[in-house]
């Protein structure tokens, strides 16, 4: 391309014109509406991705032009996408605007005007180059927070980033909520854990582009590093957030990423959460009370406990009248002399307990549902629960017995 200067990441400069740049984009941002031109009314729009040309270097790039120009250009190019850009702008980045963006290595960041600038997908001989560094964290892994100390972080009303190694639990569906401003907008929570505790938190995904990426995700095998993850709080939950600043590293080429997931497959080989459980606080988990669990659980610290109490709710009906079709657990209530517990019991633990899954369950008449669930309903009951406030998690369930421990207060 006559006029052209191809150029790497590391070599830029302001007074380069006429560049041109290859790279993989790592992470996107949906297009923001910012006003009309004067001249003809059209609306205008702003988007951004993030560029990496190495293992080390990359930049972020903001998209000018019409708003149908920006939606097209967002709908077109995909995390994944390896593509070159031609003559863009360079400029020196400004620290106001620098706090709501990826962090990246470049001093410098790409302006791309609609009619100025052109970019395309790249086919040329070196495309398999850039692949590998999708999966190339943006941060350093050694300095990740665990969810232990997420899990600890007390509510606050200014903004809490933390970088996270995770693996993927499982997978929610989608959902539309409505803005405090009163747009519609999608969400979609993806529970993680990692080595630090057994108790697990949900991210909420806003971004289209990271939703939809969602859809090739595998629980208890996707690894995921997350630059500047926001940290939220919902009814005294901690949860952490997609944002302006995220971007998602998706199976990792690191060590620690691989020992994560070992951990987790060894885990599971190893009695699975109840051991993990046992094995995070140390000890079996200690007989409990309704209302001592209770009191514990306004701590907002995770813990295991044994439950000796009657269940008086377990409705097999809610398996076949949900529309939720990656329903995960159901709701059971407890109740002993010192009041009422509610928690969720997980679909692989119903299984284990009755000796049908799931899709066996909802196959069956109501009245062979019913004949089921009679068989613990209103019965003494022991249990052994995980909890992760406000959560509280069936991790066994069984007839209790004569040696089963009662607490007396």
């Amino acid at each position: 391309m006559v006029g052209v200067q191809k150029i790497r990441l590391n070599n830029l400069d302001i007074n380069v014109c006429n560049a041109l740049i290859v790279g993989i984009i790592i992470a996107k941002h949906s297009p923001r509406i910012i006003g009309t031109k004067k001249k003809n009314g059209e609306s205008r729009g702003v988007m951004s991705f993030t560029l990496r040309d190495s293992d080390v270097d990359t930049i972020n790039t903001d998209v000018w032009g019409s708003e149908y120009f920006v939606i097209t250009f967002y709908e077109r190019f995909l995390v994944g996408d390896v593509v070159e850009i031609s003559s863009p702008k360079i400029s020196v980045k400004a620290g106001e605007n620098d706090a709501y963006r990826p962090q990246v290595s470049s001093p410098f960041y790409l302006s791309l005007n609609e009619g100025t600038s052109d970019v395309n997908i790249f086919s040329g001989d070196t495309f398999s180059f850039f692949l590998p560094l999708l999966h190339i964290p943006t941060k350093p892994c050694a300095g990740y927070c665990g969810l232990a100390e997420v899990l600890k972080l007390s509510e606050q009303t200014n903004n809490v980033y933390v970088d996270l190694l995770v693996l993927v639990k499982s997978i929610q569906p989608t959902k539309s909520i409505r803005t405090k401003k009163g747009s519609d907008m999608t969400v979609r929570a993806v529970e993680i854990i990692d080595n630090t505790t057994p108790g697990s938190v949900f991210l909420d995904m806003f971004e289209i582009d990271t939703i939809q990426r969602a859809e090739e995700w595998c629980p208890l095998e996707s690894v995921l590093f997350i630059a500047d993850a926001r940290v939220s709080w919902r009814s005294r939950m901690v949860r952490v957030q997609s944002c302006s600043r995220t971007v998602i590293t998706h199976q990792p080429h690191t060590p620690e990423a691989e020992a994560l997931r070992l951990f987790i497959r060894n885990q599971a080989s190893c009695g699975g959460e109840v051991a993990a459980w046992a094995a995070w606080s140390g000890e079996r988990a200690s007989a409990a009370s309704v209302a001592q669990i209770r009191d514990r659980l306004a701590s907002g610290s995770p813990f295991s406990a044994a439950l000796h109490a009657v269940l008086t709710h377990l409705d097999l009906e809610d398996l076949v009248s949900t529309t939720n079709v990656n329903i995960e657990d159901i709701r059971v209530r407890f109740a002993d002399h010192t009041g009422e517990l509610t928690a969720r019991l997980p679909l692989n633990v119903l299984g284990d307990i009755f000796g049908y899954n799931a899709d066996q369950l909802k196959m069956m008449t109501s009245d062979d549902r019913a004949a089921i669930r009679w068989r613990l309903l209103l019965e003494q009951c022991s249990a052994k629960l995980g909890v992760t406030p406000p959560r509280v998690i069936v991790l066994t369930l069984r007839r209790a017995s004569s040696a089963d421990p009662i607490p007396l207060n």
